[in-house]
């Protein structure tokens, strides 16, 4: 590559690259001196590295001159140059779609990785909930995004003129804060209910006849299905509820399970994680998942008060010319 400065001053001149991704164009200065009338060659090395895709690509150069002036640095012109760069080598095909769990297509941000010993190598990007890409053969890992909330990641290995569909399932409804909050009475310390407190939040679009169900499971007993809230039809956005739920027939000795059940059109549709209560002989409560609660105040009424957990071109001036010459790289198996 030769970079020509034709003008009747000395100049300064800035080089950058444009390539794809796994490929570095390796030029011996980034930015130096050009006397007037003056010319500089420059070797360029051509790096391809393991996360890079075979195919037919462009590469670019661009020498921008510029001059240290009293306002500051002016740039005084530019010139830049393309080249074609074929990468050879095994390769696969991989096809990633979002969908809802009954299977429907759901606009998502989908990103793809290439793995590569402990780093992750971004080698592709779409906003549709489709990406039908072309891969070296290797471990990959892709994670599919809706309103900026990681919804759903898988990781996968291709192999060489593999075709691979992966179907990232989003639920776009999902619980958040879902806590069991015990109340009890402080004189005695017997548990009297618990508050389940959550959030339902809806991301993408409003859903027909929803229902939120309790499932609550005793170690003596089978699970007792309670219907927490029927909807007719689950807004868009996120909704915030409580319950104050206690057992038909009484809190007895041992651990319960409580945990979250949403149906939507008559089907469930996602679950929330489960969590513990244990209760004592006695009827207190002793644990609450993993914190232990407060003792009992004597000096309260026999109903007192509540013990919460908060859930909370070219421009004008100088020409710069580049002379560029690239050829085919032959990319390594590996």
């Amino acid at each position: 590559m030769v970079v020509f400065n034709n003008t009747d001053e000395n100049l300064n001149v800035r080089m950058t690259t444009r390539t794809p991704l796994g490929v570095k164009l390796i030029l011996p200065s980034y930015d130096f001196p050009l006397k007037a009338s003056a010319q500089r060659k420059m070797e360029v090395g051509v790096e391809v590295g393991a996360e890079a895709i075979p195919g037919d690509y462009q590469v670019g150069i661009v020498a921008e001159p510029y001059k240290q002036g009293v306002s500051g640095i002016q740039v005084v012109g530019g010139a830049g140059q393309d080249a074609q760069l074929t990468i050879t080598g095994e390769s696969a095909q991989v096809d990633i779609n979002t969908v809802s769990p009954d299977g429907t297509p759901v606009p998502a941000m989908i990103r793809l990785h290439r793995q590569s010993g402990d780093e992750n190598f971004e080698v592709g990007y779409s906003e549709t909930g489709s990406l039908g890409l072309t891969v070296s053969p290797g471990s990959y890992l892709t994670q599919a995004y809706i309103a900026g909330k990681k919804m759903a990641e898988e990781t996968f290995a291709v192999a060489v003129d593999e075709e691979k569909r992966i179907d990232l399932v989003v639920k776009t409804v999902y619980f958040e804060g879902f806590e069991v909050v015990p109340n009890y009475q402080q004189s005695t310390g017997k548990l009297v209910m618990v508050q389940v407190v959550y959030a339902v939040n809806n991301l993408l679009q409003a859903f027909p006849s929803a229902r939120v169900n309790l499932l609550v499971n005793h170690e003596s007993g089978p699970v007792q299905k309670t219907t927490l809230v029927n909807l007719s039809q689950l807004e868009k956005g996120k909704m915030e509820l409580s319950y104050n739920y206690i057992p038909a027939d009484g809190w007895r000795q041992g651990k319960y399970l409580f945990k979250l059940e949403l149906e939507v059109g008559g089907q469930v549709y996602t679950t929330s994680a489960e969590k513990e209560l244990n209760v004592g002989e006695a009827g207190e409560t002793v644990t609450s998942g993993d914190g232990r609660l407060p003792p009992p105040n004597p000096g309260s009424s026999p109903v007192g008060s509540l013990n919460w957990m908060m859930v909370g071109g070219i421009a004008a001036g100088a020409a710069v010319l580049i002379i560029i010459t690239l050829l085919l790289i032959r990319r390594r198996a590996y």
